[in-house]
């Protein structure tokens, strides 16, 4: 009977202290972002893995899911609701998560190449939203290896769809806050501090080989934010 009483209060005091980091968490965001990544998560688990996994529970089907997407059997993770795609795309959350293209143009003129005269150069204007509310502004610069068999407008419109993460942002900032009692959570942070966004496959597979807990909050809102949006 001891020790059940201890394995109990064992139990209390690690659910007290995760409902803490919880809040914590969902404080440092935001009200309205926390809102819209509890829904991302409830669409996610109650639309798409039910849909594409109907006879497994939540944690096996987030499995299965991360299993297929690591070894490409399938394209299932890019099918979300369009609702929930909606919901994301009209977001704060989605500032909080990724620097958006604010402009893109083709710069061919030889005395602003700046990286190499001879290839004209994609150059786009970031704006990443601060815990303030005010933007950083950022640019990036790159080739591009086809530009004539395809029109400047279709350049940029590619070129539009290319984010960055935020690593100015109140969700950066929120994952930071958890990432001293999440080891994954931690790791992650490094990878993308070194490497940016990574491609979901690799996501798929350090979560996998780290036998991560898929029941984990903070895990499913990694997996929704880094994989599906």
């Amino acid at each position: 009977m001891k020790y059940i009483k201890l394995f109990s209060i064992l139990i209390l005091i690690v659910s007290c202290s995760n409902k803490k980091r919880i809040t914590e968490f969902e404080n440092i965001l935001g009200k309205e972002n926390s809102e819209t990544l509890n829904y991302l998560v409830s669409d996610f688990e109650n639309d798409f893995l039910k849909r594409n996994y109907p006879n497994l529970d939540i944690e096996k089907a987030y499995r299965k899911f991360l299993s297929e997407l690591e070894n490409n059997d399938t394209g299932n993770w890019k099918k979300l609701s369009k609702k929930s795609r909606k919901v994301f795309d009209n977001s704060n959350l989605k500032l909080q998560v990724y620097g958006i293209p604010d402009s893109v143009w083709i710069e061919r003129n030889p005395d602003t190449l700046n990286l190499n005269n001879s290839v004209p150069r994609i150059k786009t204007r970031l704006k990443f939203l601060k815990q303030d509310g005010t933007y950083w502004i950022g640019r990036s610069e790159s080739s591009f290896n086809d530009l004539k068999s395809q029109s400047d407008d279709s350049i940029i419109k590619i070129h539009k769809k290319y984010m960055r993460i935020n690593y100015h942002g109140k969700y950066r900032a929120a994952l930071k806050s958890v990432a001293n009692n999440n080891k994954f959570i931690a790791k992650y942070l490094d990878m993308t501090e070194a490497a940016g966004i990574l491609h979901p496959p690799m996501l798929a597979y350090e979560m996998l080989n780290d036998k991560v807990d898929f029941s984990n909050y903070f895990i499913k809102r990694l997996i929704v934010t880094e994989i599906m949006y």
